[in-house]
């Protein structure tokens, strides 16, 4: 696989210049990261997150180009809502970044007394193979856990919806979804991570290939970036290892900005490794067209 060069920037700026560009978990990390450099290059950013003070202090460092929405991306109505809104007061979004995802098993990786992961891995909010027993329905082992992938799925599948509905409407555009190294490869310390991310990498693929989408002029692309040193790997021994390779939230949007930017960017997908930013996608589909036979074809 050959690495994907940084867009130059006057790329980046015929893509987005006066353009809306929505980006949602917005108000810190990858996103943050993400409306800042979008911005940098005259985009018109709506940041999106769930909680208003942080919002608001992002939007005061990025500048005049930025707004902000408070929005629970796992709920219908709220999306809805949030579409409506920026559609009637900015214009039609030529640029969506799904971004949103939380991650609670990745708590057990973090730098905690020997008490307090005790009782974290015998939870199943943290550990869904946990043993821990019901209080409400005697002694029956606790129902896991599905938060994480109610908001990892549900907030991408509700944002292809809507903003392919939309951009349908608009002559197109472009939608980035942040995916993850475990939409590719098992991570055995995230397992429902791992699978709320395998799904969100299925669905875009799928959806990418619709000819509704396709032939609207709306590009479905994504990334799959490795170990970032956001807030939500706070405390994790690897990153604080100099031999871990690992990416910043900047170099994770310069390869969401890359996913946007590309000549072809339909069904495309970046893994993001540091600066390096390689897409992955033709290689699998060189695979998988070796592996379904001609008589198997859908």
């Amino acid at each position: 696989m050959a690495s994907t060069p940084r867009p130059s920037p006057e790329s980046v700026h015929s893509l987005v210049k006066d353009r809306v560009a929505l980006v949602t978990g917005a108000a810190r990390g990858i996103g943050f990261a993400t409306a800042a450099l979008l911005a940098q290059h005259n985009a018109r950013v709506v940041l999106v997150d769930l909680h208003e003070e942080d919002l608001k202090k992002a939007c005061e460092a990025i500048g005049k180009q930025a707004t902000w929405q408070v929005c629970d991306v796992n709920d219908w109505d709220q999306q809805v809502a949030l579409f409506e809104h920026v559609n009637k007061t900015l214009g039609s979004i030529s640029l969506m970044v799904c971004n949103a995802a939380v991650n609670p098993e990745i708590a057990l990786l973090q730098d905690l007394d020997k008490e307090k992961h005790a009782q974290m891995k015998s939870s199943v909010r943290h550990n869904y193979l946990a043993d821990e027993r019901s209080s409400i329905q005697g002694d029956t082992l606790e129902r896991p856990s599905t938060d994480l992938i109610d908001i990892n799925v549900n907030s991408v599948i509700f944002g292809l919806k809507l903003g392919i509905y939309h951009m349908k409407q608009n002559g197109g555009g472009r939608i980035v979804v942040t995916g993850s190294a475990a939409s590719y490869v098992p991570v055995a310390s995230q397992p429902l991570y791992t699978a709320s991310k395998h799904a969100v990498l299925g669905l875009c693929r799928a959806t990418s290939q619709i000819s509704e989408v396709v032939d609207a002029g709306i590009s479905i692309s994504w990334v799959a970036p490795w170990l970032t040193l956001t807030s939500m790997v706070e405390g994790l021994e690897a990153t604080s290892n100099p031999n871990t390779l690992k990416s910043s939230p900047e170099d994770v949007a310069w390869g969401i900005i890359a996913a946007a930017a590309a000549k072809k960017p339909n069904g495309k997908g970046y893994w993001v490794q540091g600066q390096t930013i390689s897409e992955v996608e033709a290689a699998y589909g060189e695979l998988a067209g070796r592996l379904i036979l001609p008589e198997n074809r859908f």
